[in-house]
């Protein structure tokens, strides 16, 4: 896309991904970093954005910053994600407003339906994108070789659509502007279809996922055991926070995979990640980099981890984090 087309740019949409009927944080925070990177863009770029299902709003409009319009498609039929329903909404949008750019954030979701919109809309697709980096302009750059280097990928069509690496706790919410949300009236070419549900698995627990968790507490094969990881579930609700794991432990089986942080796993960017007995294996590392604080324990003061943490703790983890959760419980305490 050439600096010509940049201001051709007018309209983007933002899908805000919803889950049990809460608009997911990861979701957000991709909307305030497009209105943020479209505020330096030339020419008059409008940002709309789309909900599928029933979900809350209330609240939403303080944590999105700018101006825009917000589509909600309110019908029980969304509630559960559906390809075929979920492509007839978001593209008959996309078309209705004349947009030329598609914004999802990275999810497991996204990953199934922006390949399929991008069929249907004939656009480009652009990939786990860094969302540290100019977006509106058609480039995207995303970490290759386990985050070793950065590539750069430009779109070559009018159409674009992007999915925007984890940026949960590192993006400043705006609250300046106002956001309007208008019901979502589908067009006759966008019948809902009924979805056959054979089982509906729902992981339950009070801990927040750790793809948009603010603190992660994550354990490696050095806890030694699954019952180790007691401790470090015991830290996670002492702080608010998640527990993660690195690819040996859920090969293991001592922890699920929905916990696993790294290149196989998922990406993280959580304002604190506390790594216990991970040695710090490159694709280990590939899905932290979007950090904000990181501090890791280790026996080992050679440990490679110790090379991306800002404070590094070398001791028996056995030892060093019940001393940390009663640090924190006194500090609690005090408060």
């Amino acid at each position: 896309m050439t600096a010509g087309n940049v201001v051709t740019m007018k309209n983007i949409l933002v899908f805000l991904e919803q889950r049990n009927g809460i608009v997911k944080q990861a979701a957000i925070e991709a909307w305030n970093v497009i209105k943020a990177c479209a505020g330096t863009e030339p020419g008059n770029i409008k940002i709309f954005g789309i909900i599928a299902g029933p979900a809350e709003t209330g609240g939403l409009e303080s944590l999105l910053a700018g101006e825009g319009i917000i589509h909600h498609a309110e019908e029980d039929d969304l509630a559960l994600y559906n390809s075929e329903n979920y492509i007839g909404i978001v593209s008959e949008l996309f078309e209705r407003e004349s947009c030329s750019a598609l914004y999802f954030a990275d999810s497991a979701m996204s990953r199934d339906l922006a390949p399929r919109l991008s069929i249907r809309l004939q656009a480009a697709l652009l990939s786990g994108c860094e969302p540290e980096h100019p977006l509106v302009m058609g480039i995207c750059h995303r970490p290759v070789y386990s985050g070793t280097a950065m590539a750069v990928f430009t779109a070559q069509s009018d159409r674009t659509i992007y999915t925007l690496a984890s940026t949960s706790g590192n993006t400043k919410t705006l609250t300046d502007g106002k956001i309007v949300f208008k019901k979502y009236k589908k067009g006759c070419v966008t019948d809902l279809h009924p979805a056959s549900i054979v089982r509906n698995v729902v992981m339950n627990q009070d801990r927040p996922d750790i793809a948009e968790a603010r603190i992660i507490v994550a354990g490696g094969r050095g806890m030694g055991s699954k019952e180790s990881f007691g401790v470090l579930e015991e830290l996670a609700d002492v702080l608010g926070g998640a527990v993660g794991a690195s690819r040996s432990v859920v090969d293991e089986g001592w922890r699920p995979h929905a916990g696993q942080i790294g290149q196989t796993g998922k990406t993280v960017a959580p304002f604190l990640y506390i790594a216990c007995g991970i040695s710090g294996a490159v694709q280990h590392l590939a899905g932290i980099g979007s950090a904000g604080t990181v501090v890791a324990i280790n026996n080992d003061p050679h440990a490679p981890i110790f090379t991306r943490a800002d404070y590094g703790i070398v001791g028996d983890v056995h030892t060093v984090i019940p001393n940390i959760i009663g640090e924190f419980r006194d500090i609690l305490k005090k408060k």
